[in-house]
């Protein structure tokens, strides 16, 4: 059995509006950090809508960023 992630988390809220403690539990310290600070978001300027929830983590995208241009220098 794989490790509950970010995108599973947001999968699951996208699908049914909701995720449990325990699925809380299984998140990771950072990947839960980064769910929590997008949800506060969410819930703010896209009034709860599920499908404006973002479907990666910022902070990997910013890292495959990063490393792409680590890259190119």
């Amino acid at each position: 059995m794989s490790a509950y992630k970010y995108t599973d988390a947001v999968k699951q809220l996208q699908e049914s509006g909701a995720i449990g403690l325990q699925d809380f539990k299984n998140l990771s310290y950072e990947d839960l950090s980064e769910l929590l600070e997008e949800i506060k978001v969410w819930c703010l300027y896209a009034n709860g809508k599920l499908d404006k929830l973002p479907k990666e983590s910022k902070k990997k995208k910013d890292k495959e960023k990063n490393k792409k241009k680590d890259k190119k220098d």
